[in-house]
């Protein structure tokens, strides 16, 4: 089952969906978890095909958001825990029983299957079209859990670098835990991604529905991600753009 973080649905603004509408393929941190991103329409958001796109307005939105962040920071962050974002790993902040990853793998996959001992919300199986590599994938928990995993768009490293040292702990949980920053992904894809920004990782498809989700969930959190992303992100979204 999903509760009022998870039913937030990122189809309306990444275009997930078909390969071929991608040219480029060959707010706050004390903001409410689950609050939707320009574009975005709530829905249980399960997706039939891999890839993200975006729309004209949602890459000149993407565009001004990048602009209006701050300036990076002159002094280092201290050092990145990730315990800092995810204590005790992932949240259940909705309260209906079921944590983060679970209700991201119940978005994003299709066929899901249950656990017989937690019927309706921790996830079997299923199959996903990974929206990083176009590739069908079969998740299956018996197997590993680590075929299939959960990526932040934002990496939580980069975020903490950017400014999210300075945010309260349940700012940061809230950040960690926001469907709108969470996508299901081929594991081997998010190990490759690691905590890559823009400049030096970006997905073999929907890169522009990439670019775009990154750029807005910078701009909403107002995260001072370093120049070389930004520079990154500018060029990929212009050629988006057209």
């Amino acid at each position: 089952m999903f509760g009022l973080v998870a039913v937030l649905s990122l189809a309306a603004f990444w275009g997930i969906g078909a390969l071929r509408g991608d040219p480029t393929d060959a707010s706050s941190p004390a903001g409410e978890p689950g609050t939707s991103l320009p574009g975005e329409t709530p829905g249980t958001g399960t997706t039939a095909s891999a890839g993200l796109t975006a729309d004209p307005a949602s890459v000149a939105e993407a565009l001004a958001a990048i602009d209006a962040l701050p300036p990076p920071p002159s002094e280092a962050a201290p050092a990145y825990e990730r315990a800092a974002f995810l204590p005790g790993g992932w949240a259940d902040l909705d309260g209906d029983g079921c944590h983060t990853r679970d209700e991201i793998l119940q978005r994003d996959l299709e066929a899901v299957t249950f656990l017989a001992s937690d019927p309706g919300c921790a996830v079997a199986g299923g199959r996903l079209a990974d929206p990083y590599t176009g590739a069908i994938i079969e998740f299956d928990r018996a197997e590993s859990t680590q075929t299939v995993q959960i990526d932040h768009i934002v990496s939580l490293a980069e975020a903490w670098r950017a400014g999210a040292w300075a945010w309260t702990k349940d700012q940061r949980q809230a950040f960690a835990n926001d469907p709108a920053e969470l996508l299901a992904v081929a594991g081997a894809a998010n190990q490759a991604k690691g905590d890559s920004g823009p400049a030096e990782w970006l997905p073999e498809v929907g890169r522009c529905g990439y670019g775009a989700a990154y750029a807005a969930l910078a701009g909403r959190y107002q995260l001072a991600i370093p120049s070389a992303d930004r520079r990154a992100l500018t060029a990929l979204l212009a050629e988006c753009r057209g």
